[in-house]
């Protein structure tokens, strides 16, 4: 696992130098006026020191664990993998039920897969982020969100 995690490293520190030649090319700009490379710029370079921290963990030996359980099992798959479906449901669904219902279900799954066992207290506080989030959005910030074929919205 020490070499791929040192494969890796090495990799997301070429790409974000990339990234950062790439944005000066595009015009960075300064802080009052940027430019397009402006933002991709500040991206890559954090990721340029995270990447680098990483390398410098792994060439050290610091980055290793002593344990000696296998890296790739199946559980340490399952909630990605179900929050990626959700994700990509999410965007199916988004139309045709709505900000606010949509948002409801993908914020509850997210909490249902964290805790199972707390299924209503992830509903309240799913319907509350979303009615919190949706005032924002759409009253204070006036962003037109879709309200579904229920059309739900206030």
């Amino acid at each position: 696992m020490k070499r791929l995690n040192l494969i890796s490293s090495i990799f997301l520190v070429c790409l974000s130098i990339a990234v950062c030649l790439e944005s000066i090319q595009l015009g960075i700009g300064d802080p009052r006026n940027p430019g397009m490379g402006f933002m991709p710029f500040l991206a890559s370079s954090l990721f340029f020191v995270l990447s680098l921290v990483v390398l410098i963990r792994n060439l050290t030996g610091r980055g290793e664990r002593g344990d000696k359980e296998p890296h790739l099992t199946r559980e340490k798959f399952q909630k990605p993998m179900i929050l990626i479906i959700g994700l990509s449901g999410y965007i199916f669904i988004f139309n045709l039920l709505g900000f606010i219902l949509a948002t409801l279900l993908l914020i509850f799954l997210m909490f249902f897969i964290s805790d199972p066992k707390k299924w209503y207290i992830h509903l309240v506080i799913a319907a509350v982020a979303v009615n919190l989030s949706f005032l924002i959005f759409c009253k204070w910030l006036q962003v037109p969100l879709p309200t579904g074929v229920f059309h739900i919205g206030f």
